[in-house]
């Protein structure tokens, strides 16, 4: 399991793998709530499966940090269909999954998270979710890895927002500027504004947004 913190918020990844031994999956369901079993049980195919239960595992991991427990959790849905914790609006929490690898945000504030592997390039979603800034210097990048590496950041970047705010594919995709140190910078004024975070794992990146 990895750990990153952003100020007040903490973010958690990890891999759902082990959900794939035998009895695990109902061995997790049975600690979680009836929200998060129905929502597991809905996916049709195991890995999809693993990674809902695995969410659901990560997120009782960080409840437990404040003395809670997620199957003793009751949900509200907002009009997009984030989740939040009906007794407890004061921990905004957001889940993300991709392949094998399932996040966790948790703060004070409104926050989204997402993990991917990285993407191969698609024309049609490139046009689809980057600014022509963006296009133009993803152009400027030399070999495929880089160019790879840098769509993913976007994308993931793009998607924690649009998740913080919690109007999902609603929203219009903002645009950024990535530093070569990291730094993230919107290219245009954000509303609501929010503070952005990127890390870099092995073949995979996640991005966190907290609505300031």
């Amino acid at each position: 399991m990895s750990h990153f913190i952003v100020g007040e918020c903490h973010v958690k990844v990890a891999s759902v793998e082990p959900l794939g031994a035998p009895g695990a999956l109902d061995n997790a369901l049975s600690m979680l709530s009836h929200y998060r079993r129905d929502k597991t049980m809905r996916y049709r195919f195991d890995r999809g499966k693993w990674l809902s239960a695995g969410a659901g595992l990560l997120l009782d991991n960080m409840l437990r940090e404040h003395g809670l427990r997620e199957r003793d959790m009751h949900y509200v849905e907002g009009e997009h269909g984030k989740p939040a914790l009906a007794e407890h609006p004061e921990l905004h929490f957001n889940l993300s999954h991709s392949d094998t690898l399932v996040a966790c945000a948790m703060g004070n504030k409104p926050v989204g998270v997402d993990v991917q592997h990285l993407v191969k390039l698609r024309q049609g979603l490139v046009r689809y979710t980057m600014s022509d800034e963006e296009i133009a210097k993803l152009e400027t990048m030399g070999s495929s890895q880089e160019k790879s590496l840098f769509f993913t950041q976007l994308w993931t970047l793009k998607e924690s927002y649009v998740k913080a705010t919690g109007t999902g594919l609603s929203h219009e995709f903002p645009a950024f500027d990535i530093d070569p140190s990291g730094l993230v910078t919107p290219l245009k004024p954000l509303t609501p504004p929010a503070s952005f975070r990127l890390f870099t794992m092995d073949n995979a990146v996640v991005a966190v947004a907290i609505l300031d």
